[in-house]
């Protein structure tokens, strides 16, 4: 029998909740999206902030995170350094932007998260951690 951990509903919803009260620290920003993902990139929760104009690309960066196996930050750089494209991939999902982070379990990604909407993706980057934090993984 094949067991494999997994993000629960519960988990990502106060991962979601989480990263609501890290962007309440500091109200003077622009609204954010946040989306948590299973390992296959498949949604599991997605909040967008009252007065998030559109949707940005937290889906995305999550997606990217789960199914690249690193934060979107370190797959940046990995393009960058090995000088490739996104095309290179062949899936339109994929974004280089910083604000996805993978989420490990023993080792293995079990998810991830992404949250975008400001103007530094690292500032997205962090506010992705508190949610990492309070799965509790």
């Amino acid at each position: 029998m094949y067991n494999k951990s997994m993000i629960s509903l519960e988990q990502a919803q106060n991962a979601i909740t989480a990263m609501i009260a890290d962007f309440n620290r500091d109200t003077d920003r622009r609204k954010v999206d946040m989306a948590v993902v299973d390992d296959a990139g498949n949604l599991l929760a997605y909040a967008r902030m009252d007065r998030c104009l559109r949707p940005t690309f937290a889906i995305r960066k999550a997606y990217t995170s789960a199914v690249r196996s690193m934060d979107t930050a370190a797959f940046a750089e990995q393009l960058s350094s090995t000088g490739r494209s996104l095309e290179s991939f062949g899936d339109a999902q994929l974004i280089a932007l910083p604000g996805g982070v993978a989420v490990f379990h023993d080792g293995v990604v079990v998810g991830a998260i992404g949250v975008g909407g400001l103007p530094s993706g690292f500032d997205d980057e962090a506010i992705a951690k508190a949610g990492v934090a309070a799965l509790g993984i």
